[in-house]
């Protein structure tokens, strides 16, 4: 299956030494590259639908490319993506992006290699679908495209990436089930996914898409903590030799 890769660099000479760099790795995997010349044609795709199964961007001399990391982040919370930059000053601010690598210039292509080699595996991780029903009939969601769930007694409504929908459930038993896919209860009448989760501030969950969710005392901690640890082990991953 071919991987389709977006390089937004800081130039045509920089993403053209980034192709040679992964020519090992295309002859392995099989890859598709996409140049851009800037994060805004990039974002331009993303708003036309386009997705990819990795992105390379560049962060820029002042942290600009980091503002679209963000904002690609809210149009697809599951993407891959890997920060490229020429010092380690845009790191912490480069996690709220939900970056899965971080590179400094001048770095090899080895390291290159590691680091899109994680990246793609990660890919290769399935996404899970809810199903429920509803007044629409049965419906299937993926994980990665729900938000939270809230409950209001047995009713239920699930706030999706672009539809919300209502249906009959107990949320202790929606807790349950989600929890081994990233979710948690904050609150009696909440489940979070916490990949969506942006900021935790005393009582306040702020999601990707500006809703602000209660965190409940009792679940505030159990919280913090998974958001803390939600990034995967880099011990998990086994990079080829290329």
């Amino acid at each position: 299956m071919i991987r389709y890769i977006a390089l937004c660099g800081r130039d045509r000479q920089e993403n053209s030494e980034l192709l040679h760099s992964l020519a090992p790795l295309n002859k392995r995997v099989g890859l598709e590259f996409v140049f851009f010349d800037s994060s805004r044609t990039l974002l331009d795709e993303y708003n036309r639908g386009r997705r990819f199964d990795l992105i390379l961007l560049d962060v820029g001399e002042d942290g600009s490319g980091l503002s679209a990391a963000i904002q690609l982040h809210r149009l697809h919370p599951a993407m891959s993506l890997i920060l490229l930059a020429s010092s380690e000053q845009w790191a912490i601010p480069g996690y709220r992006t939900r970056a899965c690598g971080y590179l400094v210039r001048p770095f090899s292509g080895v390291a290159l290699q590691e680091e899109v080699w994680l990246a793609l595996t990660h890919c290769e991780t399935p996404d899970f679908y809810y199903s429920f029903s509803s007044e629409e009939g049965t419906v299937q969601i993926k994980h990665s495209e729900i938000y939270y769930f809230e409950s209001d007694v047995r009713r239920i409504t699930l706030v999706g990436e672009s539809a919300s929908y209502q249906f009959n459930g107990q949320i202790s038993q929606i807790a349950q089930q989600m929890e081994p896919f990233g979710f948690a209860r904050t609150h009696k009448s909440y489940v979070v996914n916490l990949l969506h989760v942006e900021n935790l501030f005393r009582d306040v969950l702020t999601l990707a898409n500006g809703c602000q969710i209660p965190c409940s005392r009792m679940h505030h901690q159990e919280v913090a903590r998974r958001i803390r640890d939600r990034q995967p082990s880099s011990e998990l991953w086994a990079p080829p030799r290329c």
